[in-house]
């Protein structure tokens, strides 16, 4: 006599891809991108993704890096995932353009820069901003920030310089 094989969890949740891919004539490469871009929550306070916009929390802090006295752009379209040219999910802390503009739209929470650098996917500490490696000043609306500027709080209308 054999035993019953006994589906474990991720085959379970493969056939249910499976079937849904069968009731809605999805490709697999299609729902391959939907299961992976879940935007698994990011940075040292769990940075969630959505599909929409989060409006509980709304704000907006700007960011400059400048390296060796020149501008550095933040990038557009930082915490957006895309597929097939649609976005698909919304980190909390993500740019529209690459005006230096961090929005912040979140249910909720106190987020940093640390946060928004995972968001991003660059490294930043107090020797190194994404690829540039040096002592790494920061100001804040005008004034240096003594502290690591990972740990720079993202306030509504908060002005941040990073130099190397």
């Amino acid at each position: 006599m054999r035993s019953a094989v006994r589906p474990t969890e991720s085959s379970m949740a493969i056939m249910a891809i499976m079937a849904i891919m069968a009731i809605m004539a999805i490709t697999p490469a299609a729902a391959l991108i939907a299961a992976l871009a879940t935007g698994q929550p990011l940075g040292p306070h769990q940075v969630g993704c959505n599909v929409t916009e989060m409006f509980t929390e709304h704000l907006h802090a700007h960011l400059s890096i400048e390296h060796n006295g020149r501008p550095v752009p933040v990038p557009a379209d930082i915490g957006l995932v895309t597929a097939a040219h649609a976005v698909i999910c919304i980190y909390w802390l993500h740019t529209h353009d690459d005006s230096g503009t961090i929005h912040v739209e979140a249910p909720g929470g106190n987020f940093t820069l640390a946060d928004f650098f995972a968001v991003w996917g660059q490294p930043l500490s107090s020797t190194r901003v994404g690829p540039y490696n040096g002592r790494v000043r920061a100001n804040v609306n005008g004034a240096p920030y003594k502290g690591a500027p990972q740990n720079i709080p993202l306030l509504d209308g908060e002005q941040i310089v990073l130099r190397i």
